[in-house]
């Protein structure tokens, strides 16, 4: 069994693979992020993880060596639970359906509105060609709302003295006191203002930055930078090298869309290292290295293996040490259902690590499978497939705009949250839903909300 669900997870990961270069590739869209990222991330990596049975930097210790390499997380979970294999089976099975899943959502939104894919794919082919134009004729609207978000996250950041608390983290120079610290004053408490920054602030950031440079409006263009300003404070007060990198990644990728939508060979050439150049310095800035430490390393198995021993981790209690919670572990769920929530985070936190504070990223199948069981991985893969795809579909029509190109930005980091989370938390938090939904009612209420696609996207 344990073969077969290698070859089934293989399977799928080829199959997703050619799905993305014959019907995504080569255009930046919702789609092609989230697919790629997945991928990248859960695809041969995660099979040569758990191959590897948990082995950190395995694949890349004939080049650095195996100096300060933490010890793996499988012989403590074999100690409480025995043999790996059944988790590794179903995680393998779970992962096969996930890529099957989120295939059959991407696919069935095109079938179900195959004019509107059809202008879609129209205006990706003309993007290079076309010019930049604005999501909305009047740019007070969009103004008055990127001030007042500026405004409110300032008042936030001043009444949480977020300067003191980053001054305080960069202060410590152990890395174990730095993670405790991090557990205890890390990020804001106000879940308005998180959502704010995490989801809602960079799109405003982009669009702002954007219109303001088109219609060479210097109020708007003041504005944003200082929204630009009091969101990179909220993603370093996070004390996590993740949000302010990936928050200048969006920035990085909404330049690229300036220009243009294909990734080409080229386009690879230059993003590849700058990504890794900008995820290397990031943790270099946050983690207190040992000297016997590798940046290389840790970086590495940061990107491509913790959200892997996570996923074991949660698919390893549920349900052979606690049973499935049909429910209880989402929150809006929970809520339908009558019941408690119980976040499934803490349960597995205080089984490995005797701390029911730890928060450890992982992919956003954990939760569908910690609830409902295989048949909670398929339902869950499909929707965030279809919820990606029906984004492309709802704006990419219109081809190089403004507020196009911050909807993409911010959807980049949605997708992010769900390989490290939720798919409820990505869609709120994350931005993934939220965002866009925010776009267009901001398009529609500044009345230039266009119903046809520009001149430059029209079919060919």
């Amino acid at each position: 069994m344990l073969s077969l669900s290698y070859a089934a997870a293989a399977a799928a990961m080829f199959a997703a693979a050619l799905y993305l270069f014959l019907r995504l590739w080569p255009f930046v869209t919702t789609s092609t992020m989230l697919l790629s990222s997945l991928l990248l991330i859960y695809g041969p990596a995660l099979l040569s993880f758990t191959l590897s049975s948990g082995e950190y930097a395995y694949l890349i210790r004939p080049f650095i060596g195996s100096s300060g390499t933490p010890p793996s997380m499988f012989p403590v979970m074999q100690e409480k639970i025995g043999s790996l294999d059944p988790v590794i089976v179903s995680i393998n099975f779970s992962i096969a359906l996930m890529y099957l899943g989120i295939m059959l959502g991407l696919e069935s939104v095109v079938r179900f509105f195959p004019k509107r894919s059809t202008l879609a794919q129209n205006a990706m082919k003309g993007w290079i060609n076309s010019q930049l134009s604005d999501g909305a004729s009047d740019q007070r609207l969009l103004l008055v709302v990127v001030a007042t978000l500026f405004a409110l996250m300032l008042f936030v950041s001043l009444r949480e003295n977020h300067i003191q608390t980053i001054s305080n983290f960069f202060a410590i120079k152990d890395n174990d006191a730095r993670n405790l610290y991090r557990a205890h004053f890390g990020g804001s408490t106000s879940y308005l203002y998180n959502v704010t920054l995490s989801g809602v602030a960079p799109m405003f950031v982009i669009w702002g930055l954007l219109a303001g440079v088109r219609s060479r409006s210097w109020p708007l263009l003041l504005a944003a930078s200082l929204l630009f300003s009091v969101t990179m404070l909220g993603k370093a007060e996070t004390l996590s090298k993740a949000p302010p990198a990936f928050f200048i990644l969006q920035i990085l990728l909404a330049l690229l869309l300036i220009f243009t939508n294909r990734i080409s060979w080229r386009v690879l050439l230059v993003a590849v290292p700058l990504i890794l150049v900008v995820i290397y310095v990031t943790t270099r800035i946050v983690i207190v290295f040992s000297p016997q430490g590798s940046a290389i390393q840790m970086t590495y198995s940061r990107l491509f293996e913790v959200e892997n021993e996570t996923l074991v981790e949660n698919f390893a209690v549920f349900p052979r040490l606690h049973p499935f919670m049909r429910g209880a572990n989402i929150r809006p769920i929970a809520a339908l259902l009558g019941v408690p929530y119980t976040p499934s985070f803490s349960i597995v936190a205080h089984t490995w690590y005797h701390d029911h504070n730890i928060t450890s990223p992982t992919l956003f199948i954990a939760d569908a499978w910690i609830d409902f069981c295989y048949a909670g991985v398929f339902v869950f893969s499909v929707a965030a497939g279809a919820i990606c795809r029906g984004i492309d579909l709802v704006f990419l029509p219109y081809g190089k705009s403004t507020v196009v190109i911050a909807v993409l930005g911010a959807t980049l980091w949605g997708v992010l949250t769900l390989i490290m989370s939720s798919l409820n938390i990505a869609l709120v938090t994350g931005g993934l839903l939220i965002a866009p939904a925010l776009a267009a009612v901001l398009v529609m209420a500044s009345s230039r909300i266009r119903f046809a696609p520009t001149e430059g996207s029209k079919p060919e």
